[in-house]
């Protein structure tokens, strides 16, 4: 999944800036960080769980110098980002700064960046000539791919990894903190049926509205 000449919009999403997609964005958070990232919800799922795997191997990330979804343009130019689709995350970007001098600068180990590729992100490190971003992952792939590619992480990542039970579980009870969503939280806690059974079990506290889960909220799990 690195073919550039096709756009997300040819891929299936709609379209990006100056199209405003809040609403199609999720927040994701980094376990043992906190680190939190606004993207598309459709590879939110994706991106908690490749969060969670490059920090529980070592990797941490600086919850002010990590970004994801921005309406706007690439630099320079009246092109869409693929931020504005929320399709691409920023990673600690004081440490893996942009360049156009044509060397990479980063403190990736290789193993990060093997990881993500896996999974449908390209790395702005790999760029062609001289531009360099090494901060930057963007997912290549359209709707069915995100799908894909998070069925496979589930079984190659969640499956193997030994879980870290939030500290805000009970039984069989958990209460909703700052920056949660259903999707999240069912990746977390390894819920049977993810965020859809989540939220049937809970559609009287929730509401009609899936996406708007509240901090203090208490759910039960399937």
């Amino acid at each position: 999944m690195s073919d550039y000449s096709v756009g997300p919009r040819a891929k299936g999403w709609g379209e990006g800036w100056p199209a405003d997609r809040t609403k199609d964005q999720a927040r994701v958070r980094a376990d043992r960080s906190g680190t939190r990232l606004n993207v598309n919800k459709r590879i939110a799922p994706l991106v908690d769980i490749l969060l969670d795997e490059s920090e529980r191997r070592g990797y941490r990330f600086n919850p002010k110098t990590c970004g994801g979804y921005v309406n706007r343009p690439i630099k320079n130019t009246r092109k869409a980002s693929n931020h504005s689709w929320g399709l691409a995350v920023d990673l600690n970007w004081d440490r893996n700064p942009e360049n156009f001098h044509g060397e990479v600068h980063t403190n990736l180990p290789g193993w990060f960046v093997a990881l993500w590729n896996r999974y449908g992100f390209a790395w702005g490190g790999h760029y062609r000539h001289d531009h360099k971003d090494p901060m930057h992952f963007e997912f290549m792939g359209g709707p069915a791919d995100a799908d894909d590619m998070l069925a496979k992480a589930r079984s190659e990542l969640i499956a193997k990894a030994t879980p870290i039970p939030p500290k805000n579980i009970t039984s069989r009870k958990y209460t909703v903190a700052s920056g949660d969503n259903l999707s999240a939280i069912a990746n977390r806690l390894r819920v049977n049926g993810g965020w859809n059974a989540l939220y049937q079990k809970n559609k009287q506290v929730i509401g009609p509205d899936p996406n708007k889960i509240r901090p203090g909220m208490v759910l039960t799990l399937p």
